[in-house]
């Protein structure tokens, strides 16, 4: 159990269902409808989707043993490391799935011809040591990153499918557009909720943070611009919803727009309303909460 939570098991089962979404429900029925072959088969898939898991897991452990003096003051009954778990075994973990994803990330680029799917990875794991190091402790550089980072979990299951995806337009090019609308959807949504969430989480972590030297955004700004700055990010991520209702964009459905209404729109609204008056670690722990909640239902809407 203590292992599950140092991993963020429930964060890294969604990251595979948004990869497979896309894969799966996505893109290879495309790819069969017009007979084009995908460039990757199942099974490396699925070491893909596995790759993406070491870095995304290794990321959470280095980030815990850097953070191991703020954690205590900011969630002291959620620390793993050198509580549940010794910061050495913890390190072995770490090298484990970075080793475990370089071998991986290799026998792919070399199994289907693209060679950069390696540098990407190996760039990935340097970002994300940059991030515990340094960057999360400037004004939103970190937060940027990390939000980039969960829109290219999305991005990077197109890139490797690049090859069957431009013979996609060739063939079939009004379906090949309706994909890039729901794709380039995701991707800002998945970057502009997770921008959402970590501004609140700087407000909730503040205390801690402050404490260890660090310069986030509500440290370095203050507590009413980091709010309106979270405020104006989730007015954004509803303005891009009406947007697509209005324009009518090739590729949601009006059971997307219903799900984007009740699961994004409606919490969006009520994180803002509680924001206004938010002033403890507890009140923005629970927008965090709902920023949960409106990620969790983006990826759901990749199913309808």
């Amino acid at each position: 159990m203590s292992l599950f939570r140092l991993l963020r098991l429930p964060n890294l089962l969604i990251v595979a269902l948004v990869q497979s979404l896309l894969y799966f429900r996505l893109l290879l029925p495309a790819f069969e409808q017009q007979g084009i072959s995908p460039r990757l088969n199942t099974l490396e898939f699925l070491l893909l989707v596995l790759a993406t898991l070491c870095t995304t897991a290794g990321g959470y452990i280095i980030n815990d043993l850097y953070d191991y003096e703020m954690d205590l003051l900011n969630r002291k009954a959620k620390v793993i490391v050198n509580v549940k778990i010794s910061d050495q075994l913890c390190m072995w973990i770490y090298a484990l799935l970075f080793f475990l994803g370089f071998l991986l990330s290799l026998y792919l680029a070399f199994r289907i011809g693209q060679v950069y799917m390696m540098g990407l990875y190996m760039l990935s794991f340097v970002l994300l040591f940059l991030y515990t190091k340094t960057l999360k402790k400037r004004p939103l550089v970190g937060n940027m990153l990390v939000a980039l980072f969960c829109a290219g979990v999305a991005g990077l299951v197109w890139l490797a499918e690049l090859p069957a995806w431009w013979a996609l337009q060739d063939m079939a090019p009004q379906t090949a557009q309706s994909l890039q609308s729901i794709i380039n959807w995701y991707c800002a949504f998945a970057f502009l909720s997770t921008m959402f969430r970590e501004i609140v989480k700087d407000l909730e972590d503040k205390i801690g943070d402050a404490a260890a030297g660090c310069r986030t955004f509500p440290i370095a700004a203050g507590d009413r611009s980091a709010k309106y700055l979270a405020m104006a990010i989730a007015l954004f991520t509803m303005v891009l919803m009406g947007v697509l209702y209005l324009n009518q964009v090739p590729g949601f459905s009006d059971w997307f727009y219903l799900g984007a209404l009740l699961g994004v729109v409606a919490p969006l609204v009520y994180a803002i309303y509680l924001l206004q008056s938010a002033q403890t670690p507890t009140d923005y722990h629970r927008i965090s909460n709902l920023a949960k909640i409106v990620m969790l239902a983006g990826v759901l809407l990749l199913l309808i």
